[in-house]
């Protein structure tokens, strides 16, 4: 299996890149269940359930975000102080209105799973956005490592995508399918049927 993944990823002139094959590891199960990926990839992380999300998508539509989807913060320490409830209301409908703009340009580019990046400065994503997200039948998968970013975007064909504005269908993969699974050590997001460049 091993030799046939090499072969995989060889190219004409006999040289294989390493970096274009990945083990992914699952507790559970024995040698046998062990299976060789080709045209695809495997998420450990399981799709958001929230609202009900999708936990399979046919003809994928796949983008990979490194931007957040939470309220901006300022950049510098502060405290707001709200002295009554109307305060506190238009607080949250402006965050809300916010949260909504960016999840409504994400189902307006065509995009139907997304990919987050994990977020070292603030929440990547917040639970009011994984729901607008859901009802717009947009499959999410959350906590993407930084050090996945390059594996993901040759397996896929994506482009990671910094800032709404850039949210283009150049940057987007394409699968045939995209799938949670449970496997003994629990849920995994099988992508397979991915599309090279040249078929889109």
């Amino acid at each position: 299996m091993a030799v046939d993944a090499v072969l995989q990823v060889m190219k004409d002139n006999s040289d294989v890149d390493l970096k274009n094959v990945k083990v992914v590891s699952a507790l559970g199960g024995t040698i046998e269940d062990t299976t060789l990926m080709s045209n695809g990839t495997i998420f450990l992380q399981k799709a958001s359930h929230s609202a009900g999300g999708k936990v399979r998508i046919e003809k994928a539509t796949i983008a990979l975000i490194q931007f957040q989807l939470s309220p901006p913060k300022t950049d510098m320490e502060s405290t707001v102080t709200m002295t009554d409830y109307t305060q506190m209301d238009r607080v949250a409908k402006e965050t809300r209105a916010y949260l909504l703009k960016l999840c409504k340009q994400i189902k307006d580019a065509g995009v139907n799973v997304l990919l987050i990046q994990k977020s070292v400065l603030r929440d990547a994503v917040t639970p009011q956005s994984l729901d607008f997200l859901a009802k717009m039948g947009i499959m999410t998968i959350t906590n993407i490592e930084r050090n996945d970013i390059d594996f993901i975007t040759r397996t896929l064909g994506c482009l990671p995508v910094a800032n709404i504005d850039n949210l283009k269908p150049e940057k987007f993969g394409h699968a045939d399918s995209v799938v949670q699974e449970s496997t003994p050590s629990g849920k995994i997001v099988r992508v397979t049927g991915v599309h090279t460049p040249a078929e889109n």
